[in-house]
């Protein structure tokens, strides 16, 4: 009996009881700021192959930009997919389209059926298209930028390490 009665007074403990410190945190608390540079940096790497698997007027009538891979890019950070991203191309580029307008509308919250519906496009062949030229597009961005760290000698690595003298004899 006592200790029920302990539980239940320790369970009515008034909230003031509770210590609020002004110290919050956010779900990324804890991510480095590294991290979030290698995410951007994978979007980059992906939007520079996938201007490298379409005509260079295509992109520049789609994005209405000079530079379609800084765009690409820049819709992704905002939250548009990978598959998304290559989705909304084809229905802007088949419709003649800005990539702008059907992201807009994919903002006010349009699904990609709707907006395929809206110009024409069918939906299923765009799906099964863009999972294969994603997959495209992920091998090529390997080649397009390749890692940095892939090339570091590690001096724990016990590799040898060669130098070039440029002393003429």
């Amino acid at each position: 009996m006592l200790k029920l009665l302990f539980i239940l007074t320790a369970a009515a403990m008034p909230v003031s009881a509770q210590m609020y410190l002004g110290a919050e945190m956010g779900p990324d608390a804890f991510m480095r700021s590294e991290e979030a540079k290698l995410n951007q940096r994978d979007e980059d790497v992906f939007a520079k192959a996938f201007v490298l698997e379409n005509s260079t007027a295509a992109l520049y009538a789609v994005f209405e930009s000079t530079n379609p891979a800084r765009a690409a890019a820049s819709y992704m950070r905002q939250g548009v997919y990978r598959q998304e991203l290559l989705i909304l191309f084809a229905i802007a580029r088949d419709s003649k389209n800005t990539f702008k307008a059907l992201a807009r509308e994919r903002e006010k919250g349009a699904t990609l059926q709707a907006i395929a519906k809206k110009n024409k496009a069918d939906l299923m062949k765009l799906f099964r298209e863009s999972e294969e030229l994603q997959k495209k597009i992920e091998v090529r961005a390997v080649f397009v930028d390749p890692p940095a760290a892939a090339f570091a000698a590690d001096s724990s690595s016990g590799a040898s390490t060669v130098e070039l003298s440029t002393a003429v004899r």
